[in-house]
């Protein structure tokens, strides 16, 4: 079997330069390419996290909705990531310099949510390669 890009989020993340923002007004977790592509929808495999995905199945970023109320409620290790951001304007962002530090946990979180959402589509019968496909 192929690996999907579903798995393969950090890596994607890595090579495509993805920020990590939160909002805490939303209470909104968001890491993406810097500059989303138009054609980019956000696309809900499960009830605590999104991807976003190009017309041509590219992942070009992952959105966790109620961040601190429900997602770092239930996987706790990932607070570090918001706990390590500072704010910038309205959004908290995690600065460059600390990016290294969090890299393990960045690259946990992207597991998870790949493996999941694998998961998830698989058991509901659908074919995960009409979502998510390789450059």
């Amino acid at each position: 079997m192929n690996k999907l890009p579903i798995t393969e989020i950090f890596n994607i993340a890595k090579r495509d330069k993805w920020v990590i923002e939160y909002d805490s007004d939303l209470d909104s977790l968001y890491w993406s390419k810097p500059k989303i592509s138009p054609s980019t929808q956000l696309k809900k495999f499960l009830q605590d996290f999104s991807l976003y995905i190009t017309k041509q199945g590219l992942i070009e970023g992952l959105f966790i909705e109620y961040a601190k109320g429900n997602f770092i409620s239930h996987n706790a290790e990932y607070g570090e990531l918001i706990n390590k951001m500072v704010k910038v304007n309205d959004m908290y962002v995690l600065p460059a310099n600390k990016i290294e530090s969090v890299e393990p946990l960045l690259k946990s979180m992207a597991n998870m949510v790949g493996n999941e959402t694998y998961n998830a589509v698989r058991n509901k019968g659908l074919d995960l390669e009409k979502f998510v496909m390789t450059r």
